[in-house]
């Protein structure tokens, strides 16, 4: 997630949070154009293949009431640089997924149901957790999960932390995902020799972490980048 809370990025704002951090981004968006045109399309960059993009899109038309458009590319052409993401982000997969025409009164009303809106993100997410290679876990699998994680939490507590992340793992000088709060970054086998707790920061969960002078920062607790010791 580039941000969790209601705000505006520059697009080099958007990059710096994206480029060569992460695998794959999903970029979010709704068309329009007059009202008459309607469905998903997908849009990948010149330099990857149709693949993902076209895995995202056939979840969604799958899952969803509204029919596939298309999943195309484009090359930059004069005006309006719609597709700094596809160019700028590096080593990372970008595909920018426009879920509807929000001036079509169909495509509308299908997501004025906010049961409709949770179904599409979750096909989503099931596309990107079969790029990467992920089990899908839907919401009520999840649910009943993180409460067996709950109860294991305490198991950590004054235990090791390591990054098992091939390049640089961040950490924070408070509960946080933002870039601004960012205090250094771990490379694989390096961590810190206590945890605290573990916390529950934004949609994802934290743990507040000691190092060998007692000072106190905060790490991703996802088992996908770190392992307790």
């Amino acid at each position: 997630m580039t941000r969790k809370e209601d705000s505006t990025l520059t697009p080099t704002e958007r990059i710096a949070r994206i480029k060569n951090h992460y695998d794959v981004c999903v970029s979010n968006h709704w068309n329009a154009y007059d009202g008459k045109a309607r469905g998903i399309e997908t849009i990948h960059s010149v330099h990857a293949k149709a693949i993902f993009a076209q895995n995202l899109a056939d979840h969604l038309a799958s899952t969803t009431d509204l029919p596939l458009r298309r999943v195309f590319k484009r090359s930059i052409s004069t005006g309006v640089d719609y597709y700094f993401l596809h160019r700028l982000t590096g080593r990372t997969e970008t595909v920018i997924v426009e879920y509807g025409f929000i001036d079509n009164k169909r495509d509308f009303n299908y997501y004025n149901h906010r049961s409709h809106f949770n179904t599409a993100a979750e096909s989503v997410i099931a596309g990107i957790c079969e790029k990467i290679g992920i089990k899908y876990q839907p919401v009520k699998a999840f649910e009943k999960q993180s409460l067996k994680n709950s109860s294991q939490a305490s198991s950590s507590i004054g235990k090791r932390v390591e990054s098992t992340f091939k390049g640089t793992l961040r950490f924070y000088n408070q509960p946080s995902w933002r870039d601004e709060d960012v205090y250094g970054q771990l490379q694989k086998g390096q961590g810190f020799p206590e945890i605290i707790e573990k916390l529950r920061v934004g949609s994802g969960e934290q743990y507040k972490v000691k190092n060998s002078k007692g000072e106190i920062f905060y790490l991703t607790a996802s088992p996908k980048y770190v392992k307790v010791i």
